[in-house]
Order: structure tokens, then C-alpha cells, then sequence
């Protein structure tokens, strides 16, 4: 087998690991995409009232931790909910 073959082989068996090791990291309390999407407008009203959603969303808030995507919806509807220059905390 020559040294390209190889190098795929083990690039294939790495990105395997990779992505092992990406789940395994997951805070097992995460709700995931579907439950963070559905309380996406009651998290971000709840912060931009200044309170604190994760002790009574600690799932969606692992997921917002998590999840690039997710935090950045929040983050947009945040903004758009205070405005840009508002004093209020940001997403977690």
C-alpha cells in the first residue's frame, strides 16, 4: 500500500476518533437542537428581563454551551429583543 492509502486510512480512522471523542464530551443534560429551537423565545426573554434561564432550563442551556449554532440564533433574537447596545447580560 503506498503512503497516500495510508495516510487516508488513518485519516479516515481519525476523524472516527474525532468524532468518538466529540460525543463522549457531550454534557449529557443537553436538550439538543429540537428542544433549544422550541424554547428559544422564552430563553431569550428571559434574559433580556435580566433573569437567569439556566436553573430552570439547565438541558437548553448545556446545549446553548454547546452548540454554535444555537447560541448564535440566541444570541440574534437576544439583540434583537434589547437592541445593540443594550446593558443586559449576553447568552451563556
Amino acid at each position: 500500500m503506498d503512503n497516500k492509502a495510508q495516510n487516508a486510512s488513518g485519516d479516515q480512522r481519525s476523524d472516527h476518533w474525532a468524532r468518538l471523542d466529540a460525543f463522549l464530551q457531550i454534557d449529557p443534560r443537553d436538550a439538543g437542537c429540537d428542544e433549544a429551537m422550541e424554547m428559544l423565545d422564552v430563553y431569550a426573554e428571559l434574559l433580556a428581563a435580566g433573569n437567569d434561564p439556566s436553573e430552570r432550563f439547565p438541558g437548553v442551556h448545556a446545549h446553548f454551551l454547546a452548540c454554535g449554532a444555537c447560541a448564535q440564533d440566541l444570541e440574534g433574537l437576544l439583540s434583537a429583543l434589547t437592541g445593540p447596545a443594550s446593558s443586559q447580560p449576553g447568552p451563556p
